[in-house]
């Protein structure tokens, strides 16, 4: 009887440097700035811009400013600024971008999956040695 089902589960062991390089400036600043537009995240009265700075962007919140490169935050405040609060959002930001860069890997797999077949993805969470983790599922159809 012919198998027309195959199970393969793989860990991708993807270093943190090859994720920083999908981490490009014209991926990075649509997700950074749908972020900022959410409520609450952004105090009454700052004023957000985003530009693009070199190879990274500059994120000017109020009197602080974060520079990102390269996967990595980096902030700078004026005097008066709450250093929590940049603490915080630089935090959040961080881990907004190691999100990304999973997204962006998960999505060059599914194209290449796609080369083949038709590929369903499929967000779910899964235990990696006592951690919780997000994962994708790709099921290619042939």
């Amino acid at each position: 009887m012919p198998c027309n089902l195959a199970v393969s589960i793989t860990k991708a062991a993807v270093s943190e440097e090859r994720l920083r390089a999908l981490l490009t400036p014209e991926a990075v600043r649509p997700v950074i700035e749908a972020y900022l537009r959410q409520p609450g995240v952004v105090g009454a009265g700052e004023r957000v811009h985003v530009q693009r700075q070199g190879d990274g962007l500059a994120v000017r919140v109020g009197s602080l400013t974060l520079t990102i490169r390269d996967g990595q935050v980096q902030t700078r405040a004026s005097r008066g600024y709450n250093d929590t609060r940049a603490q915080e959002l630089t935090d959040a930001l961080s881990a907004l971008l190691a999100l990304a860069a999973d997204a962006l890997f998960a999505q060059q797999v599914r194209a290449a999956l796609a080369t083949f077949g038709p590929v369903a993805a499929q967000q779910v969470t899964v235990d990696n040695g006592g951690v919780t983790q997000a994962a994708t599922v790709l099921t290619l159809h042939i």
